[in-house]
């Protein structure tokens, strides 16, 4: 990974969120290029690198056309969609292991093993669907994809960019997750809540590359932003797998499990995510309060811009 990494910074110009792009994708495909059978922990760190390339491409949002910004987004998200699946395959197993370490004794005596069998079921079958000779061949479409955002983030478009569009690319992040935040609390919706955690996540994913480039006194405050998003994500993450459980265990492809098992863990998911959304509002609370150019100055990102 390391020669390759090098190899996508070389070609790079100096702009630094367009040397995170490239090295992010190209991070991506490495792990999904290797050796088979792929782990899970491969695709795992491919989604978290797609995730970083999806905030960097927002911060270069300004320095390129709309339809280029249009087609690289389009391109790095559809990548992402062939690998979701299994994201969320595992998600439900780690919210319901969650869950019933949390709540052992309560569970004492529940029988669970059917449902964990229809859980793992569908883990198994996510895995099939990323093998390279599975019927639907994702794991081949998805690193072609990749490969055509590669190629499209190394045209002209992107080298041109000036550093100037990193300021105005940070607080446009900053102001769509104030605005989440602001809805969520309104009405506090799964989807508005995961809506949230999405914005919450291009932030934090886009200060920490900024961050590991920064050398100024600012850094500490960078640190600071990076510590709250990252808990703030947390929290929305786990708040988003227990309701995905919940809605999971009420579709009709789980009628087989006693309907008794399901209420228990109905009643114990409620109050769980009820703590997590009030932690996250807390926290959401501190890293939201600025106005935008605010927030960027404080970062030492903001540069000169008629946005507000």
């Amino acid at each position: 990974m390391k020669s390759a990494n090098r190899s996508i910074q070389s070609e790079t110009a100096g702009h630094p969120a367009e040397k995170l792009l490239r090295t992010s994708v190209g991070e991506a495909l490495e792990r999904l290029q290797a050796p088979q059978p792929i782990s899970d922990e491969a695709i795992h760190d491919a989604r978290k690198a797609l995730k970083k390339a999806r905030a960097d491409l927002r911060l270069l949002q300004d320095g390129m056309s709309k339809p280029t910004y249009q087609a690289e987004n389009a391109g790095l998200r559809d990548a992402g969609r062939f690998l979701s699946p299994l994201r969320d395959a595992r998600s439900l197993i780690k919210a319901f292991d969650s869950l019933h370490a949390r709540y052992i004794d309560e569970l004492q005596g529940v029988e669970l093993a059917p449902l964990q069998k229809i859980l793992h079921g569908n883990l198994a079958k996510a895995r099939r669907h990323l093998h390279p000779q599975g019927k639907s061949a994702d794991l081949g479409n998805c690193i072609r994809q990749l490969e055509d955002s590669l190629d499209l983030a190394k045209q002209g478009d992107f080298s041109s960019i000036n550093s100037s569009t990193i300021g105005p690319g940070l607080r446009r992040i900053y102001r769509k997750g104030r605005k989440a935040y602001a809805e969520a609390k309104t009405v506090p919706t799964t989807e508005a809540l995961h809506e949230w955690r999405k914005q919450v996540k291009y932030l934090l994913n886009a200060m920490d590359g900024l961050h590991s480039a920064k050398k100024d006194r600012k850094r500490g405050t960078m640190v600071k932003i990076l510590k709250r998003a990252d808990r703030l994500a947390d929290y929305l993450g786990d708040d988003h797998e227990f309701a995905m459980l919940a809605q999971e265990t009420a579709r009709g492809a789980y009628v087989a499990i006693d309907g008794d098992v399901i209420k228990k863990l109905d009643a114990l998911i409620e109050p769980r995510r009820v703590k997590l959304q009030k932690r996250a509002f807390r926290l959401g609370k501190k890293l939201y309060d600025e106005k935008p150019r605010r927030f960027t100055k404080q970062t030492g990102v903001g540069v000169r811009s008629t946005s507000g």
